[in-house]
């Protein structure tokens, strides 16, 4: 397999940092008394139900679980320590929904680093890969294979957007025309330019994506966006302008079999800031709502 098209989110980057500064490069050094020194955070082993304490920051592992359970739990309470915050027995329930999500793709990322698996040399049977990750990250089944198909759509999105040469000119007028490649049927391709929007203290995540379209959206038709690319950082000169529209919860929908994508309703955010619209403000948490609505 190619690994060259597959994009890292912010997150994996993150995670990626932290495991090489902290000398975690092969899949044997995941061992998660060490990951969980490297974080700052106590392990507890007892005999009862695996959870976390955020304000702590101890995680609580069954000891009765044979140990491919125990690390399963441990990446998953790792992110709810490290990233998260209140008690999820009192939180509304879309709330703690978002949170277990995030834990749940923090997990995949932190017990099945991609970094790790460009080092395995892979077998060419897709089955026979899924029993060689399961060795080498001592992890169940279903978990490789879910990471795995997780690799393997983000090479093919990467693959697609690739498939289009983009040439970015920058005219008198301050309009941007993007070409396509000469051996496509269509003249010209018109793409948003979509940024990575950080706050000053959190780089795991970005806070929003911004979408610029500086001919103007088409308001008649549904915008798709695939929200696990790794797009480019946003220019610190950033700054909102009265052509800027905040995308709500209410105006995405999470398109059937199209997992990491979702659908934005244009006509929704004309019908309340008007058709002059040129960039759009998709908070990271209207996201997280959407999805878990």
């Amino acid at each position: 397999m190619d690994f060259t098209n597959y994009f890292k989110t912010p997150l994996e980057q993150w995670i990626e940092e932290q495991y090489r500064t902290n000398d975690v490069l092969m899949p044997q050094d995941l061992d998660i008394d060490r990951i969980a020194m490297i974080f700052g955070v106590e392990i507890v082993y007892y005999d009862n139900s695996s959870f976390s304490d955020n304000e702590d920051k101890v995680i609580f592992i069954d000891r009765r679980h044979e140990r491919t359970e125990q690390r399963k739990a441990f990446f998953h309470e790792l992110c709810h320590v490290i990233r998260h915050s209140g008690d999820q027995r009192w939180m509304p329930e879309t709330f703690r929904e978002a949170q277990e999500n995030d834990a749940n793709r923090f997990a995949l990322y932190a017990a099945i680093p991609f970094f790790m698996i460009e080092q395995v040399q892979l077998p060419i049977n897709r089955s026979e890969v899924i029993s060689l990750l399961v060795s080498e990250f001592q992890t169940y089944p279903d978990f490789a294979e879910l990471r795995f198909k997780q690799v393997e759509e983000r090479i093919s999105d990467s693959k697609f957007t690739s498939a289009f040469t983009y040439d970015e000119r920058i005219l008198s007028n301050h309009e941007i025309t993007i070409s396509e490649p000469s051996n496509s049927g269509l003249d010209y391709l018109q793409q948003p330019r979509i940024h990575s929007l950080y706050g000053l203290e959190d780089f795991s995540r970005p806070q929003a994506l911004v979408i610029e379209q500086r001919q103007g959206f088409n308001w008649n038709r549904p915008f798709h966006l695939n929200i696990e690319r790794n797009y480019k950082l946003l220019s610190p000169s950033f700054y909102h302008s009265r052509h800027d529209a905040t995308v709500l919860p209410g105006d995405l929908s999470v398109p059937p079999n199209q997992s990491g994508y979702v659908t934005i309703n244009l006509s929704r955010v004309a019908w309340r800031h008007g058709q002059e619209v040129t960039r759009l403000i998709l908070p990271m948490e209207a996201i997280d709502d959407a999805i878990n609505f």
